[in-house]
């Protein structure tokens, strides 16, 4: 099973098999493209300068900020978004983004507030869910004891909404993650070995792609 999983990657990311035109384009052109953007560069640059202690996760932090540069998401909603590191990525593909970052504890909520005060007027900082609006985008850090359901993603979500889960492969966020790929009203989904993408546009097909 394992080794049919790892061709199974091998070949859909690279987009044999892939019939869907829009599954084959993101995954050519965003989930498995190797584009190096200047602002990687500049966000570690930052880090490395004034928070060396910080340690960053490319694969998410770059595949976040090619998610929201591709789909041009105005409107982000982060759940337990820690000390703010990834929200500096989905902040840098245009000045017009803006981010609710949701943590509910207080110390990473401080940290975040100093990391993101060069570009406070692209953040906004809670530490509860948003009680109205809808987002365009919404990126869910799913450690352990954390009590999410589709359910509470969908009363924040417009029709065309993606959403992005990391990781997928912890004993609790592997359950939530296939609560989401199972979901009838959920469209689309990939899942890239430690992150899962899934879209709700019912125009696509209901189809599960392994990245």
């Amino acid at each position: 099973m394992r080794r049919f999983r790892w061709v199974q990657r091998f070949r859909q990311s690279r987009g044999y098999g892939v019939h869907s035109p829009f599954a084959y384009e993101l995954i050519r052109k965003v989930l498995s493209s190797g584009m190096h953007y200047y602002a990687f560069d500049e966000i570690a640059d930052y880090l490395a300068a004034h928070h060396p202690e910080i340690s960053l996760n490319p694969p998410l932090h770059h595949l976040s900020f090619r998610l929201v540069n591709h789909f041009k998401a105005k409107d982000i909603l982060e759940l337990h978004s820690g000390i703010g590191v990834n929200s500096l990525y989905l902040s840098s593909p245009g000045r017009d983004i803006h981010c609710t970052c949701v943590e509910e504890r207080a110390e990473q909520i401080t940290f975040a507030r100093e990391l993101t005060m060069p570009r406070s007027s692209q953040f906004t900082l809670l530490n509860q869910l948003p009680e109205e609006g809808t987002y365009d985008a919404i990126f869910i850090y799913h450690g352990e004891g954390r009590s999410l359901s589709p359910d509470s993603l969908m009363r924040l979500s417009r029709p065309d909404t993606f959403w992005v889960v990391y990781p997928v492969n912890t004993p609790l966020s592997k359950q939530f993650w296939r609560n989401i790929v199972n979901d009838e009203r959920v469209g689309t989904t990939f899942d890239k070995k430690d992150i899962g993408i899934a879209f709700l546009r019912q125009t696509y097909s209901k189809l599960h792609y392994f990245i």
